[in-house]
């Protein structure tokens, strides 16, 4: 299948993913990955309700995206609160009176360090920050789309799933519930034509990244740069990811162009994951 590419008006590299006129769902579009993906779903020609806890800087990206001609909307949006969510979901039907796909990104603090220093109601506290957000966002928005016929659900999980370490155990146990959730939704979707799966990232240089190297680095008794060094040399291609790398998959796992991934789990780890898996 030939594949339309070409300069678009920002001067980003762009191909035609048959994004145009989708709306689009994004949570965590401030930073990192989901501020990447919200770039490239709106050069696609998206329209993309980019939510995030009250953040001033995606104000500012929004408003240069629409000044741009972009169709974008911030919405204030806590994913751990069932209210802030089906608002969300509300207020994306009203702009767009439909949802063709839903990003899951958002991922508050989750606990890493030392085992025995994690309380159980850190545990708890870190899967609702990002496991039950997922679900959360799933079960409000699933409703709409089996009702419309369809639509993309992309979870944006993390290579530690697969890549266990023991000062970063809370992150791994979650994003392996993650990776069966994906699946078991796929499932559950296909019937109603929804289709979901994972983009699982290893090593991205993002604010997020960074607060957790610190606390890895106290958990194993090493300086956040000593830590980061040793994880650079890990890498098969001698650096982590850019946020852009893996906006680009998640916008085209979310795309028409991807319509027979479901129940996948793509990864984007630079050969970095030890071994074999779906």
């Amino acid at each position: 299948m030939a594949v339309n590419a070409g300069r678009n008006q920002e001067g980003i590299l762009s191909m035609d993913l048959k994004l145009s006129g989708k709306t689009v769902v994004l949570t965590g579009a401030s930073k990192g990955i989901g501020l990447a993906a919200l770039r490239t779903f709106a050069m696609e020609g998206a329209r993309v309700i980019a939510a995030a806890r009250a953040s001033p800087a995606l104000e500012v990206e929004v408003a240069a995206l629409r000044k741009a001609g972009h169709d974008v909307i911030a919405c204030p949006c806590d994913i751990t609160r069932d209210d802030d969510v089906q608002n969300l979901i509300e207020t994306a039907q009203r702009y767009a009176g439909r949802i063709d796909v839903l990003v899951n990104n958002a991922a508050g603090k989750l606990p890493a360090g030392d085992f025995m220093a994690i309380s159980s109601q850190e545990w708890l506290d870190g899967w609702n920050e990002k496991l039950q957000c997922y679900i959360r966002t799933a079960q409000a928005v699933f409703p709409l789309m089996r009702d419309q016929g369809g639509g993309r659900i992309v979870n944006v999980v993390g290579a530690a799933a697969r890549n266990p370490k023991a000062s970063y155990m809370a992150v791994g146990v979650t994003n392996a519930g993650l990776i069966n959730f994906t699946k078991s939704l796929a499932d559950h979707g296909a019937p109603h034509g929804i289709l979901v799966a994972g983009v699982a990232p290893s090593g991205v240089m993002t604010d997020r990244w960074r607060r957790l190297i610190e606390k890895r680095a106290e958990g194993e008794g090493k300086t956040p740069k000593a830590l980061q060094a040793e994880m650079d040399a890990t890498f098969p291609l001698g650096r982590m990811a850019d946020p852009e790398e893996v906006g680009d998959v998640i916008c085209f796992v979310a795309s028409p162009r991807a319509s027979y991934i479901s129940g996948s789990i793509i990864t984007v780890d630079g050969a970095s994951t030890t071994g074999v898996f779906n």
